[in-house]
């Protein structure tokens, strides 16, 4: 009987080490790997324009994760919000109010005229800072607990931003994706939009 104890000792030890020498390098790979996407944009056309936007991304969403949205989409606004309430962190949006929002879905359209990027927030912006994210004017103002992002690029990298601030939702059934109703309509709220994929240094 001891013997076999010893002999399931070294076996054992080996691969304790390799789940711990797993465990480092997972974790290593996690605190090296950063955004994909840097974005800068700044705000207009709502209260506190002028405020500067950046949204730093980690991924994009799965098509699995991108049409569970949709599916869900079909069947109430309000079951999106707690859906997007549970899906995975995808980056963060960053603003002058005192924390950023979670970035829950991602997704990238390629277009004749350029691209299109669309975000959602699992919050509404200027949830943490009430004065900020108001549609000035005569703009309509939805009552979503989150926001819907959609950026669009032309083909020199210059672009713009609307929202589900002043705008209603849909599914875009051709593209596939969350996206905004009336996209042209829409009013502008975010302007210079562009990418800043310059090399960050790394933070301390």
């Amino acid at each position: 009987m001891n013997s076999n104890i010893i002999r399931r000792g070294p076996a054992l030890a080996f691969v304790l080490a390799g789940i711990v020498a797993a465990s480092v390098l997972t974790n290593a790979q996690t605190k090296t790997n950063g955004p994909i996407e840097h974005i800068a944009a700044t705000s207009v056309n709502v209260t506190g324009a002028g405020d500067p936007v950046r949204i730093d991304l980690l991924r994009w969403s799965t098509d699995a994760e991108r049409e569970q949205l949709l599916s869900v989409l079909t069947k109430s606004e309000k079951e999106l919000a707690a859906a997007l309430e549970k899906a995975p962190t995808l980056g963060y949006l960053w603003t002058s109010e005192s924390a950023g929002y979670s970035l829950r879905y991602a997704y990238r359209v390629q277009t004749p005229e350029g691209e299109r990027l669309i975000f959602a927030t699992d919050r509404r912006l200027g949830s943490w800072n009430p004065q900020l994210w108001k549609p000035v004017g005569n703009a309509a103002s939805p009552d979503y607990p989150f926001t819907l992002i959609e950026l669009r690029f032309n083909r020199r990298g210059e672009g713009e931003g609307k929202a589900s601030l002043t705008t209603k939702i849909t599914a875009d059934g051709q593209a596939k994706t969350l996206a905004l109703d009336n996209y042209a309509a829409a009013t502008v709220v975010l302007k210079g939009v562009k990418r800043d994929n310059r090399p960050r240094q790394p933070s301390n």
